[in-house]
């Protein structure tokens, strides 16, 4: 009867290995869902899923500053204030991202958006551009945004003057 123990107990820690992801693998998935995080900032704003957008959050989380649980209200004032005057329909473009993990549920990132909004033909435009710094945690297994800050959203340069001149003729 040891025997057999001995020999479950040894198919069991054998069988437990090879279940068990490799790190790179580990890294991968980790990876995919950040990256899914940053694509749920942009669809949840996109969509006007204020409530959503809350959820990206940890709850000491910080946005700019403004605290985590406060984000979605926060945004929910800013796109009815509409202060760019932009039209609808309008999305975020995300490009240039950067994860580096700092722990096995800890990681900072970077990456760049723009804001793309019909022009007074109803062509797509870009309006603003933006850059963001991330740190992001996994809470219950679920990686969530700790902080993020935009560094200047900047809007695309003025026409020159000649351009103007040259629409005109």
């Amino acid at each position: 009867m040891a025997r057999y123990l001995k020999g479950a107990a040894l198919a069991a820690l054998l069988l437990g290995a090879g279940c068990q992801q490799a790190p790179e693998q580990n890294e991968a998935a980790d990876r995919a869902a950040i990256h899914k995080l940053m694509m749920e900032y942009g669809r949840t704003l996109d969509e006007r899923d204020f409530d959503g957008f809350t959820e990206l959050w940890t709850e000491d989380g910080d946005y700019n500053g403004t605290p985590g649980p406060e984000t979605g209200e926060t945004m929910r004032e800013v796109f009815a204030k509409n202060a760019s005057g932009a039209r609808e329909p309008n999305f975020h473009v995300f490009f240039n991202e950067i994860v580096t993990f700092d722990g096995p549920d800890k990681a900072t990132a970077t990456s760049m958006s723009f804001w793309v909004v019909p022009n007074e033909q109803g062509q797509p435009q870009p309006l603003m551009l933006g850059q963001y710094e991330d740190e992001i945690v996994r809470v219950d297994g679920e990686w969530k945004f700790k902080s993020r800050k935009v560094n200047a959203p900047m809007a695309p340069a003025p026409p020159e003057e000649s351009d103007v001149e040259a629409e005109g003729e």
